[in-house]
């Protein structure tokens, strides 16, 4: 299988008929099944959004039967539709919507359990309610499904909409697992061999997708002045190790030139844990003053902000932002 995906693979999938909205914890067993971890799991989209897709899904065809649902309150926590009665006078040429009842939905007080309204209309969108609460839909995996190619299988999007991924041959295992459990949810995973005629198109979208994701991590660094939350400086350290990652294996899969990223990385990494080292150690006040945990007293911002720019390494990052901006600029194409 390796040596048929040398040059990776494109990814792509499909969600057919036969996929049907199942609970959580049945994903998280099939998932289980094929040593998946739960992340792959998509998250509950609420019964608020559960409500409303069971509106649409019975307004369709309450109209075919000559009845109208229209919203009168669609607030987060409430939603109420009025039911009216579809006359159409065709001597006259006109159509009459004749209110006849309503439905509710209502989660106040830990309810949401179930649709109100007896008219027959009611009836039918609280089935269709009870048919999908708690449980993941079709329309829910685009999330995690992505998450996971991205991650585990270190993939980027070949297509700017998304619905393409480009995989290493290093992860071809991976898919596979992913692509029976899968088959068991009623979705097809679909993996193409890449040619070696379309290996340098690889190559570009690789470096392509490496640039821009350091490009937005460069620009979220440079604008930390040392009073963001330190959970704030852990995911970016994490960000950062999971891009160097990434470009350690594009390099291996494409031989990509990423020795000057790489290098762009690592002073990024070390800024970034500077600046949590200190705001661990820091309480920024409302007035916006400083002060070291434990103690009283305060310093102004700016104060802080000079010893930020003191840190061994920053001053040096942006000399290297500036030359590698210069590098880049004369070059027609990304050659890290």
């Amino acid at each position: 299988m390796s040596e048929k995906y040398s040059n990776g693979a494109f990814v792509f999938y499909r969600v057919g008929a036969q996929c049907q909205p199942m609970t959580p914890s049945e994903i998280e067993q099939l998932a289980a099944q094929h040593h998946l971890p739960s992340s792959i799991v998509p998250q509950y989209a609420g019964d608020r959004a559960q409500v409303s897709r069971a509106i649409s899904v019975t307004a369709s065809k309450a109209q075919k039967a000559g009845w109208q649902l229209t919203s009168i309150k669609t607030g987060r926590h409430e939603v109420v539709y009025g039911i009216s009665l579809i006359e159409r006078d065709q001597a006259l040429e006109r159509v009459d919507f004749t209110f006849d009842a309503r439905l509710r939905w209502s989660d106040e007080g830990g309810n949401g359990q179930y649709v109100e309204g007896t008219h027959q209309i009611a009836c039918d969108v609280d089935t269709a309610y009870q048919a999908i609460r708690g449980r993941i839909c079709p329309g829910d995996w685009t999330d995690a499904l992505t998450t996971y190619l991205v991650g585990e299988c270190a993939a980027f999007a070949f297509r700017e909409d998304g619905r393409v991924y480009w995989c290493p041959s290093t992860t071809m295992h991976t898919l596979a697992a992913l692509g029976a459990f899968l088959e068991q949810v009623g979705i097809s995973l679909v993996v193409c061999e890449v040619e070696s005629e379309t290996r340098t198109v690889v190559q570009q979208a690789a470096q392509e997708s490496l640039a821009d994701r350091l490009q937005q991590l460069q620009d979220e660094v440079s604008n930390f002045d040392g009073k963001q939350k330190p959970s704030n400086y852990k995911r970016r350290i994490e960000e950062i190790v999971g891009l160097r990652k990434r470009a350690t294996v594009y390099a291996e899969a494409l031989q990509v030139g990423v020795d000057q990223a790489q290098a762009i990385l690592a002073q990024l990494e070390a800024q970034v844990q500077t600046l949590l080292d200190v705001r661990e150690n820091t309480v920024v006040h409302r007035s916006g003053a400083v002060s070291a945990v434990g103690t009283p007293g305060s310093v102004p911002v700016d104060t802080m902000a000079q010893s930020f720019a003191a840190v061994p390494g920053i001053r040096a990052s942006s000399e290297a932002y500036a030359a590698r901006d210069a590098v880049w600029s004369a070059q027609p194409t990304f050659s890290w």
